[in-house]
């Protein structure tokens, strides 16, 4: 068995006008080979975002997106802090409106208790895993011509090989470019040769307008890339064999008035590549831990009704629900359907009043909706 490293994640929020919204997923920031040094760098990236944002504008717009607390322990919490706070409101503008007037007068032991109390607020977390051995994973960019809430945001890529050494990574991107460029009728002559194809990362908390995006200096980047993943591997490795990535799907918000967010399916899956095993049944279960581990804070009817994802009949999945809601929401639709803006708003009202146990029971309905999938790919040295 391999060794634990701790890993430093950043959470997957995106933009959405001037409001955040948390998805499902991570990206690797750091790993390290003892706990105390994790967490040291985590208190570090984790405040210098803290410090550039509203926290009332991280999540949906009620407040319990944001924290445990309901709206008059939360004013209580922040009169005990020496602050004023605004009216005891659920609804996140208020206090959205409160923070921009006033946190420049707050002292940093102020800021800290709001934030502490905000519990559902991070941006990062720290996580343990096997230790894995770095590689290298070549794969096609899938670029978006618009992503409503970002187009500083690409959809993902689709995986083609797992590198274990940078060079042998450049050289099958170079490969993929010359193939792919003779099939647009291109000639690899009129170009420079690259020196490497790594991926640009983008830091997903600064919002770039879409000139600032269509400058990328990497021409006919969507062709191949390569960026770094960590294989963990139970046996021996050799050049050609087959393993297993774990990659998480990318998801798109809606333009409409009640954003939704739709998986970006196409006729290869494309997503952010999670991490690679060497056996099928390792990257089954790493797939299930990060479906538990990862469904979001957000609103999950935002990624479509129950009806669209459940194996169940919508009258059977309306009969679930009626036991479990304390509000009366059988007169808001027809047929045991609905549109998409009374299923949000119905869940978060009723949300903050379920248990733990009604909450997973509400999961349950999404029998086939999925974060994740394994791609499998070929191993080369």
């Amino acid at each position: 068995m391999s060794d634990t490293q701790f890993v430093v994640e950043r959470l997957n929020w995106r933009l959405d006008g001037r409001r955040w919204l948390l998805l499902p997923g991570s990206a690797f920031v750091a790993g390290f080979s003892k706990s105390e040094e994790s967490h040291r760098f985590y208190r570090d990236v984790e405040w210098g975002i803290r410090r550039r944002f509203n926290p009332f504008q991280c999540g949906e717009p009620l407040l319990n997106y944001q924290t445990g607390f309901d709206a008059a322990r939360l004013y209580d919490w922040c009169l005990d802090a020496g602050l004023d706070p605004p009216a005891v409101v659920k609804e996140s503008s208020a206090w959205s409106i409160w923070w921009h007037e006033h946190h420049a007068e707050f002292t940093d032991l102020q800021r800290a208790a709001v934030w502490e109390a905000l519990d559902r607020v991070r941006f990062f977390r720290v996580v343990e895993w096997e230790t894995s051995i770095s590689c290298h994973l070549v794969s096609t960019p899938q670029e978006s011509d618009w992503d409503y809430i970002d187009p500083s945001q690409d959809w993902g890529s689709i995986p083609y090989l797992l590198a274990r050494s940078e060079s042998t990574a450049n050289r099958v991107c170079q490969e993929l470019f010359a193939s792919g460029l003779a099939r647009l009728g291109g000639y690899t002559g009129f170009h420079a040769p690259r020196h490497s194809w790594k991926r640009i990362e983008r830091d997903p908390f600064v919002h770039l307008d879409p000139e600032e995006v269509a400058t990328d200096p990497l021409e006919y980047r969507d062709l191949a890339e390569h960026s770094p993943l960590g294989l963990i591997a139970e046996g021996d490795l050799h050049a050609g064999q087959t393993v297993y990535v774990v990659l998480r799907r990318h998801w798109h918000l809606t333009a409409e008035q009640e954003r939704t967010w739709r998986w970006t399916a196409g006729r290869r899956t494309s997503g952010r590549a999670v991490a690679a095993f060497d056996t099928l049944a390792a990257a089954d279960a790493a797939m299930a831990q990060l479906e538990l581990r990862d469904r979001p804070l957000a609103n999950l009817f935002r990624f479509g009704p129950p009806h669209e994802w459940s194996h169940l009949h919508s009258s059977a999945i309306w009969g679930v629900l009626s036991d479990l809601a304390p509000i009366d929401f059988t007169s808001l639709w027809d047929n045991y359907q609905g549109t998409d803006a009374l299923w949000i708003h119905w869940w978060d009202e009723v949300s903050p009043l379920m248990s733990v146990e009604q909450i997973a029971i509400v999961w349950g309905l999404y029998d086939r909706l999925r974060f994740y999938e394994v791609v499998a790919v070929e191993y080369r040295e």
